[in-house]
């Protein structure tokens, strides 16, 4: 099994080309959660959003017809593929030819399975499924919604494009209901969708009318994610624990929620190619608290910069969660350290780490692990009769 920096490394240092920025998203809060995760395998998987295969309009993009096979390309050309590869929804671009309709999802299947990895997931958008209520999606690319287990992972996909009001509606509800009852609540779960769930702005059509009770069955799990598109831009947005992020479009961008007084295509810049555009990388780390979503642009013309790794460390009497870290020789690393009780601190002489953790703030230590071996940190703020057991490691490997 490939580790995480494994793959982080292949991720900062072979996509030419492209351009990343890393976000790190919480998946695993509670311990019940943190445990369950022990039990899954890293892997990473590709989220592709918003293609309008079939849209000309070379005033928005000149490169209508290539920006997609240029993803694909890209992605092909990785010496590490990805577990699989998910597009979610505005596979084409609408039509009110039901002909057309269905030769541009064709089309689109056929250049898609151009991909060189095993499993390519779809999502309806409205743009291929509203105005025959998903009948030619259906029959061309296969159920609008489903569920999938994955290396320790749940992941379900929701369609709230089919029906034209864009509601999911009683009976696809009860079968998230149904499907959520077969998990435990330590369960990782990730939610793959078109629209947003909340109301991220309604009078744009950026909503989904009842996607507030999708997120209510969801709550009680400790570990969800949600996973979307139909913005055509990155966004990152909390309902309680779930973290909802959206993706760039590979077509066009929009403009950013109410940045304007009506929603429309921003038109191609010629001096900032492909401005906008892009796709997303998601590392999914067992025995870590975050997923890493790495955004990709098109077309950019140097390497993406270097991914730090970032790993966030609680203290409290007389533990740190993690108690061992994993790093990776020669990539920057961002220790996150706060405390959940009192000061403590962190002290790691082996690579000249020292600092103190305060409840309430967040202390960061930067460094470049230079070296491959177990360092042990310690704890060199007296907290109490358990004090010196208050110990870690930090492991660095090639």
């Amino acid at each position: 099994m490939k580790t995480t920096m494994e793959r982080r490394q292949f991720l900062t240092a072979s996509l030419a080309g492209l351009g990343g920025i890393v976000f790190a998203s919480d998946l695993v809060r509670g311990k019940a959660a943190q445990a369950a995760s022990r039990h899954a395998e890293d892997f990473f998987f590709v989220q592709l959003s918003d293609t309008h295969w079939g849209f000309k309009n070379p005033a928005i993009n000149p490169d209508f017809a290539g920006t997609l096979p240029k993803a694909i390309a890209a992605i092909n050309a990785w010496p590490q593929k990805p577990d699989f590869v998910v597009f979610t929804g505005d596979l084409t671009h609408t039509t009110d030819d039901d002909k057309e309709r269905r030769a541009r999802l064709a089309g689109f299947r056929e250049l898609s399975q151009g991909l060189k990895v095993a499993t390519i997931k779809y999502l309806p958008g409205e743009h291929d499924a509203a105005l025959d209520k998903g009948a030619a999606y259906r029959d061309l690319l296969g159920a609008p919604r489903y569920a999938f287990d994955h290396k320790g992972v749940h992941f379900i996909a929701l369609d709230n494009v089919s029906d034209p009001t864009a509601h999911l509606g009683d009976e696809q509800l009860r079968w998230l209901a149904d499907d959520l009852k077969k998990q435990k609540h330590a369960t990782r779960i990730v939610v793959l969708t078109h629209r947003p769930l909340f109301d991220l702005a309604p009078d744009w059509d950026w909503t989904t009318p009842d996607g507030g009770k999708a997120v209510e069955l969801l709550m009680p799990f400790e570990s969800v994610t949600v996973l979307y598109g139909h913005i055509h831009q990155v966004n990152h947005h909390q309902t309680g624990h779930i973290a909802h992020h959206a993706a760039n479009g590979m077509m066009y961008p929009l403009p950013a929620p109410h940045a304007v007084p009506k929603k429309a295509p921003i038109p191609w810049d010629p001096a900032h190619p492909y401005q906008g555009l892009g796709y997303r990388q998601i590392d999914t780390h067992a025995r870590q608290t975050e997923l890493a979503l790495t955004e990709l642009l098109v077309g950019q013309a140097k390497d993406p910069p270097a991914a730090e790794q970032v790993v966030k460390v609680t203290a409290k009497k007389f533990e740190y969660s993690p108690s061992v870290i994993t790093l990776k020789r020669g990539v920057p690393a961002v220790l996150q350290l706060t405390s959940l009780d009192r000061q403590h601190g962190f002290d790691c002489p082996a690579l000249k780490l020292h600092a103190e953790i305060n409840p309430g703030k967040v202390t960061q230590v930067k460094f470049t692990p230079d070296k491959v071996g177990e360092f042990p940190f310690h704890c060199d703020v007296f907290c109490g009769s358990g004090h010196e057991q208050m110990e870690g490691t930090i492991k660095v490997a090639e």
